[in-house]
C-alpha cells in the first residue's frame, strides 16, 4: 500500500493529508531578519498615545533612572518604530513602552526607529498599557502584519 501525501502552504501553515486519514496542522517557523528600516521608509509623525500613556511611561523610565538601573547603554523608549523583516515584508511595531539592556549604535542613530540584534539586545520588557481585542494589532498574531507581541516576545 503506498502512502500518499500532499502538502499545501497557507498563511505559513502546513496542512498534511496521509491517504486522508488524518489531518495534522503545523506551524512553519517564521522567517524573521533583523534589518534597518530604509532610509525612505516613512514612519507616520502623529502621536498615538492616550493620555494616561506618556505618564505612565515616565514613571518607568524614572523609576530606572532613580534605583541606578538604566545604564548609559540602556535606553527606554515610547512608541518607537522596533523593526523586522517577517517572510521578506517589513514590520515595524512601537509599542507604548520598552526597555533594551544595550545598544551597539549611537543615540542618534535609533532616533525613531531601532531594529534589535542590529543595533542592539532585543528589548527585555515591552509593555502596552491598554489592549485592543484579540487577533488584532495587540496580539501574537501571525498572518501579515503580525501583533506587536509576535516577533518581539519569541524572536
Amino acid at each position: 500500500m503506498a502512502i500518499i501525501s500532499s502538502k499545501i502552504e497557507l498563511n505559513h501553515y502546513q496542512i498534511l493529508d496521509r491517504e486522508s486519514e488524518k489531518m495534522v496542522l503545523t506551524l512553519a517557523k517564521p522567517e524573521i531578519t533583523w534589518e534597518k528600516l530604509p532610509d525612505d521608509f516613512v514612519l507616520p509623525d502623529e502621536p498615538v498615545d492616550n493620555i494616561n500613556q506618556p505618564p505612565l511611561a515616565a514613571a518607568l523610565t524614572n523609576s530606572l533612572a532613580v534605583a541606578n538601573l538604566l545604564p548609559p547603554e540602556a535606553i527606554t523608549f515610547t512608541n518607537y518604530g522596533i523593526c523586522a523583516t517577517v517572510h521578506g515584508r517589513v514590520v515595524v511595531k512601537a509599542p507604548d513602552w520598552g526597555y533594551v539592556r544595550a545598544i551597539r549604535v549611537s543615540r542618534g542613530e535609533i532616533n525613531r526607529s531601532y531594529t534589535p540584534r542590529l543595533q542592539g539586545e532585543i528589548p527585555t520588557i515591552v509593555m502596552e498599557f491598554l489592549s485592543d481585542t484579540e487577533g488584532s494589532e495587540y496580539s501574537t498574531k501571525k498572518k501579515y502584519p503580525p501583533g506587536k507581541y509576535f516577533f518581539t516576545s519569541k524572536y
